[in-house]
């Protein structure tokens, strides 16, 4: 009897099978569950809320897609999803989410957090790469796909953003500002106007205003091409960079910024829109009408008035490699359903609208002509329970699925503008090519430690660069970035000539 027992217990076994990372095929009638952890740039939903979203989009691979795996939604602050997703895909552990976006795609495939994605190119994820073309170039390593790229405005139109009747009343003409120059002549203007008011959150977005201006553009972290020429520098010695560190410290030295620089948390948005700042610099993939709109749509000051906005354009980014889109983690159990949500986040409207905009009824509802959408009764951008329509340029396809509200754009993208930003935008020279860091990693690692202590003080304009940023280049120096830019380099002429 004990004998008959063993048997029918492993055969019991078998039948039922076992799931467990690193291989076999689970054999349960449970369908997969691929957990989604995906960052969110404003207000972090309710668990409540987001279990409404994933039990919508569950109802919805079931029923009418006839999906066999279901999905678990996480969603998590931006500044917080940068330390915790690396430190769970490091350990391991059991709550290490399958689908996840990649931040450093580079860097997370060195460490074996992602896995390559090459065996579903040609089945599970063919549609979203034909859809992308080049684009996935952005996400290969080493002639390796690791990571698929968010396919949305990733070229943005940076604008300067501001409080229009304030602006009006001081009898600042707007049509002159086209450069950091020009919006300098216009918050000194401001500054008479307003001593006691700034018109500028922070300023840490100077060196990304001025790569094009330079024809600057930045290859992984660390280095980055000039002009035409394929050849690599330390990126922390151009001009775009000194350039805009030296701004910085101009503007808050006369006021125009933050003071608190990089001391304050808060988002740039968060402080534009909450009236702490009049003005803000902000980059979108929208023109400057429905970007003003949206402002003036979703700012609240808490005095119960409705404030106006008005926008300018101040630089137009040129296209750069994008490190940012989505893997799927080591510890994943099903690779291959989680290749096939993936590909829904790029060509299925349903589960776009779901990530982004929340559930019909809790979030949003369809007018009468099911045209556009509005907010239930009662409610606003601000206090529906579910809103990641902030993080849509962190995920997916961002150029067709847009719902449209009655309000107007709330979002901060138009796919149209956003595509035709994209196509116009310039090419650097090595647009695509991702360095491998393996060679490298320990000066990497120093270099970050460096650039973790300088850069934020003196992109934010705390510290004078005069005498920090010598102390800056020579720490660089002194943890390895010479060695990086010539492995770099070397790399990059590889792949010129491979992909000439």
């Amino acid at each position: 009897m004990k004998k008959l027992f063993v048997i029918l217990a492993t055969a019991l076994l078998l039948l039922t099978g076992c799931s467990g990372g690193g291989g076999g095929e689970t054999k349960t009638d449970e369908p997969s569950v691929i957990t989604l952890d995906m960052s969110t740039l404003f207000i972090v939903p309710n668990l409540e809320a987001t279990q409404t979203v994933e039990d919508a989009i569950n109802n919805y691979l079931e029923n009418e897609l006839h999906e066999t795996y279901r999905v678990h939604l996480k969603i998590t602050a931006i500044g917080d999803y940068l330390q915790k997703i690396p430190m769970e895909l490091a350990s391991g552990g059991d709550d290490t989410a399958d689908v996840v976006q990649v931040f450093d795609v580079a860097n997370w495939s060195d460490n074996g957090y992602i896995i390559p994605l090459d065996e579903y190119a040609d089945n599970e994820l063919k549609p979203t790469l034909d859809m992308i073309g080049d684009v996935i170039n952005n996400g290969k390593v080493d002639g390796q796909i690791f990571m698929v790229p968010r396919y949305f405005g990733t070229v943005l139109d940076w604008k300067w953003i501001y409080n229009k009747q304030m602006v009006e009343d001081a009898g600042v003409d707007v049509s002159k500002i086209t450069d950091l120059d020009t919006l300098g002549d216009a918050l000194a203007e401001l500054k008479v106007k307003y001593p006691d008011e700034y018109f500028l959150v922070y300023c840490n977005q100077f060196d990304r205003i001025l790569q094009p201006k330079t024809k600057t553009a930045q290859v992984g972290t660390y280095t980055a091409t000039v002009g035409d020429s394929t050849q690599l520098v330390n990126y922390y010695e151009t001009d775009a960079f000194k350039d805009a560190i030296y701004k910085a410290y101009d503007f808050r030295q006369k006021g125009y910024a933050d003071p608190e620089g990089s001391a304050n948390t808060l988002s740039h948005d968060a402080v534009v829109m909450g009236g702490a700042a009049k003005g803000v610099i902000m980059g979108h993939s929208n023109d400057v009408d429905s970007i003003a709109q949206m402002f003036t749509t979703t700012a609240d000051y808490g005095d119960g008035q409705t404030h106006e906005f008005g926008a300018v354009t101040i630089a137009m980014d040129d296209k750069a490699t994008d490190t940012l889109g989505i893997g799927i983690s080591h510890s994943c159990k099903d690779p291959a359903a989680a290749a096939r949500f993936i590909n829904l986040l790029y060509t299925d409207q349903f589960i776009w609208d779901a990530l982004i905009f929340g559930a019909e009824g809790q979030d949003y509802e369809w007018n009468e002509d099911h045209t556009k959408i509005r907010y239930p009764e009662g409610m606003d951008f601000n206090t529906v329970p579910y809103n990641c329509m902030y993080s849509c340029g962190m995920i997916g396809n961002g150029f067709d699925f847009f719902l449209e509200y009655e309000s107007g754009n709330e979002t901060g993208s138009n796919g149209e503008y956003g595509k035709y930003l994209f196509e116009n935008a310039a090419t650097p020279p090595l647009y695509g090519f991702v360095p491998v860091t393996t060679n490298v990693a320990n000066e990497i690692a120093a270099v970050s430690n460096v650039v973790d202590q300088y850069t934020n003080v003196l992109t934010y304009g705390d510290v004078n660069p005069d005498e920090q940023y010598p102390l800056f280049l020579q720490a660089l120096k002194d943890a390895g970035i010479d060695k990086i830019v010539a492995d770099y380099q070397a790399q990059a002429d590889a792949w010129v000539k491979a992909n000439s």
